[in-house]
């Protein structure tokens, strides 16, 4: 294929490849902290309501944004969700379900303390 032909192709392509090719441009940088050190980062970036890349990438004078939906991500497995439909005495590992029972017992233990 021809540079003026892949180059047409490029700016024909929806919005969403564009940024995709962007990303792929960056480059991901991994970082060792001593674990002290990572503690740190980590409870600055949570009183800065960052993620801790967004909260170096402030220290280090790059830009960043703020968590728009804070979140956190767990994968359970089939085993995972066996035992958490036992911990919660649900007959089934629904996972809607155990998503709601472990969002209260974080919040009940978390709240109380």
């Amino acid at each position: 294929m021809r540079a003026s032909s892949r180059r047409a192709a490029r700016e024909s392509a929806p919005g969403r490849f564009q940024a995709e090719r962007r990303a792929l441009r960056k480059i991901q940088v991994h970082f060792e902290f001593r674990q002290s050190l990572l503690r740190k980062v980590r409870l600055a970036a949570a009183t800065a309501d960052l993620s801790y890349s967004d909260y170096v990438r402030k220290l280090v004078g790059l830009p960043f944004s703020k968590i728009q939906r804070p979140r956190i991500s767990l994968s359970f497995s089939d085993a995972d969700l066996r035992i958490l439909a036992e911990r919660y005495a649900k007959p089934e590992a629904d996972p809607q379900i155990l998503k709601r029972c472990v969002l209260e017992e974080i919040t009940a233990e978390l709240e109380d303390a």
